[in-house]
């Protein structure tokens, strides 16, 4: 049976490559087969097909595997999957948001991760779960940081990601006074340097970090039996009645020796229960259910500090006592990981609860646009 069209999706994406005119064209292509099915008509979209005054968008569709122009009306709700690589994409993301702000959005997202760490450390239950986050203001900070931690200090982009200029700086052991310093650079490839004195290492880490605005939080050693970095992702949505759900948990593995175990930095995925029995045994099981247990608390204390939210990746490291760290909060997540694990029902709902929650959003707008701007309803579980 036909599902009656509610609306326009809009799909707000990157430019991509020679291949595909958009970027995530496997994501995008997904949305845009399943729309239908939650009432909606979908586009995908670049910021320069965004009309000037915001009211059409020039963007694509897919048709006998192939991707074609489509030139549509201002969407109803805006989906925005934008990752700006460089201050010119930024700007004209922000300005293609402003010309559509007829249009809802369907996530007001998070702001930088300092922000994020503020956030969450006034309250109690989820300031436990926070490493000590300090900013990066200069050589001095950072020297003061590595006397008090031997294991090194990890030091990150308040706005990165993919795991891209990150830092761990400590002591090589080699000669006192020595530091060691491992990175990864803004293609993602990693280095590894050593320094004979701590004055010539902090000054190439200034110069590393140059103009952009970094935090700093103690190293956690947060690897596997094997040497693996790890770290658990959970996939947090909202769904067709509008409340958060837990759609799936896997692990993330880099590869031995490496700074991150981000995927895009050459790890893979795996199965969460899996990878935390072969590293806990017994306590496995009770770290799986806190796991869950967290995951659920941390969405509505983020959606009521920073407005509605739609999904949140969560990446949770686990020490080798089984104490559970946040490690960061994404608003924009990736969902790649289950393919990665063959868990097709969580890939599928990744995927499809976007579609679900928009569909939520544009029933509640019908009855009742005043809560659906104060987000009243969005909150309520």
């Amino acid at each position: 049976m036909p599902v009656t069209e509610l609306g326009l999706f809009g799909i707000l994406t990157g430019p991509g490559n020679l291949e595909s005119p958009v970027a995530e064209p496997a994501f995008c292509e997904a949305l845009l087969r399943a729309a239908p099915s939650y009432g909606l008509r979908a586009v995908v979209f670049t910021p320069d097909g965004v009309s000037p005054d915001g009211g059409s968008v020039a963007g694509f569709r897919r048709a006998a595997s192939n991707w074609v122009p489509a030139k549509e009306r201002t969407p109803d709700i805006v989906y925005n999957r934008m990752f700006a690589s460089s201050p010119e994409e930024k700007r004209e993301a922000a300005r293609a948001l402003r010309a559509l702000g007829r249009s809802s959005d369907w996530s007001r997202g998070l702001p930088d991760k300092w922000n994020v760490y503020r956030k969450l450390r006034l309250h109690p239950e989820a300031a436990r779960l926070l490493p000590e986050t300090r900013r990066y203001t200069g050589r001095r900070g950072l020297s003061l940081m590595l006397a008090r931690y031997k294991d090194g200090v990890f030091l990150k982009p308040r706005a990165g990601m993919q795991g891209r200029f990150t830092l761990h700086a400590a002591p090589s052991g080699s000669q006192p006074g020595s530091l060691i310093i491992r990175a990864r650079d803004g293609a993602n490839r990693p280095l590894l340097l050593r320094f004979p004195d701590e004055y010539s290492g902090l000054a190439w880490a200034e110069r590393f970090i140059g103009s952009k605005r970094f935090i700093m939080q103690p190293y956690l050693r947060l690897t596997t039996c094997r040497g693996e970095p790890f770290d658990i992702r959970a996939l947090m949505q909202k769904n067709g009645r509008g409340r958060w759900e837990l759609t799936g948990m896997a692990a993330r593995l880099g590869p031995g020796g490496s700074l991150t175990s981000n995927l895009h930095g050459g790890g893979t995925a795996e199965e969460a229960a899996a990878v935390l029995r072969e590293q806990f045994g017994a306590m496995a099981e009770e770290i799986l259910q806190k796991l869950e247990r967290t995951a659920a608390l941390l969405p509505p204390l983020l959606e009521a500090s920073c407005g509605r939210l739609g999904e949140l990746g969560l990446d949770f490291g686990i020490d080798p006592d089984g104490r559970i760290w946040l490690l960061e909060a994404n608003s924009k997540p990736g969902r790649s990981v289950f393919k990665l694990t063959g868990d097709r029902e969580a890939a599928r709902r990744s995927a499809e609860n976007p579609l679900a929650y928009a569909r939520y959003l544009l029933l509640t707008r019908s009855s009742s646009p005043r809560l659906l701007r104060s987000g009243a309803l969005q909150s309520e579980e």
